[in-house]
């Protein structure tokens, strides 16, 4: 069964990184029009995870990452037009990425790559299997 996971984030004192920079950094960093902020709320915090109940059942459970995450991955690795072992990095090492998922700590851990394509995985299947799909309005496979 998939969990619906949270849109809100809590800010660790010890792991933001706000708290490390200065000031132009820090406002960078908060400008609710940049883009990683923008994509995080018009982007990641609307997608509907229960779109993808179906692919998942009490048996199997759902994945171990928060879907919108995983989606806004893709979303990204198309928009930058990146291979999938880019999007990986900048996703561990670049703070505007980061942010753009909602991983605002530091400590906030990423998807592993199997997640990542287990669900790209679940998506072609269901496609093939039901005919049409949903979902693809948000994954471009």
């Amino acid at each position: 069964m998939l969990k619906k996971s949270s849109k809100e984030h809590q800010l660790d004192m010890f792991s933001s990184p706000v708290s490390l920079f200065k000031r132009k950094a820090q406002s960078g960093y908060e400008n609710p029009n940049g883009w990683h902020n923008l994509f995080r709320k018009e982007v990641v915090n609307r997608i509907d995870e229960e779109l993808f109940n179906p692919l998942f059942s009490e048996s199997q459970g759902g994945p171990n990452a928060p879907i919108r995450v995983l989606i806004g991955m893709m979303v990204l690795k198309e928009a930058f037009g990146l291979s999938d072992e880019k999007i990986f990095e900048d996703c561990r090492y670049n703070l505007l990425y980061r942010s753009a998922l909602g991983l605002l700590n530091l400590s906030d851990t990423l998807p592993t790559e199997s997640t990542y394509y287990l669900l790209r995985h679940k998506v072609a299947a269901y496609d093939k299997t039901k005919g049409k799909i949903y979902l693809k309005k948000y994954l471009l496979i």
